[in-house]
């Protein structure tokens, strides 16, 4: 189960297109595959994107897949921003079991209550999972993303980190984290068919 994708069309800077929602799926599945769980960002940059709105286009998607041998889940992208909190806490946020609830950071910057936000993900009975840590060295050391680990905040993996996309640096770190069994889930964070294309499974 690919945990981390982008395939919703039109929500994001995902697939534009319910066409490329199904080629992105088809490639999915080519690659082995067997389900994926959709992860629209949910940030002060798409406003429009609630869990009741992304819930009509996940329906949408599932309608649209022509078989059912891929299973389709609905999560979200939650950013740790000005956004969370007001997203997080008027509607019942998005999880694909009901029980974790994947985050990210800015790649450039930690906002300033970033770790209240995970406090607060945890008081409503929820388990952090923190996307692509591994792309965060601007941001965070090694040792204090480790340390997060030590706090019950889990940890997504982008399988395009291992094959170099985001840099030798980055990639370094996630083997590093892989070599720890830091990661709880893996996912392909695929925006688009380039993405796919690019991974060596």
């Amino acid at each position: 189960m690919d945990m981390h994708s982008h395939l919703l069309w039109g929500v994001d800077d995902g697939a534009r297109t319910q066409a490329e929602s199904l080629e992105l799926i088809s490639l999915l599945k080519k690659r082995g595959f067997r389900g994926a769980c959709c992860t629209p960002h949910v940030i002060s940059r798409y406003p429009w994107n609630t869990a009741t709105s992304l819930k009509v286009r996940f329906r949408e998607l599932v309608n649209a897949v022509p078989d059912g041998d891929f299973e389709l889940r609905l999560a979200a992208e939650y950013m740790l921003d000005d956004h969370f909190e007001r997203q997080f806490t008027e509607e019942e946020p998005l999880s694909p079991d009901g029980t974790h609830i994947l985050v990210e950071l800015p790649q450039y910057r930690l906002p300033d209550a970033w770790m209240d936000m995970l406090l607060l993900i945890k008081d409503r009975g929820y388990v952090p999972v923190l996307a692509h840590p591994e792309r965060y060295g601007k941001i965070l050391t090694p040792e204090e993303l480790a340390a997060l680990a030590t706090q019950g905040i889990l940890f997504q993996g982008n399988i395009g980190s291992l094959c170099g996309f985001y840099g030798q640096k980055c990639r370094e770190l996630a083997r590093k984290f892989q070599q720890e069994n830091l990661y709880f889930w893996w996912g392909t964070d695929a925006h688009n068919a380039v993405m796919i294309n690019k991974l060596r499974l």
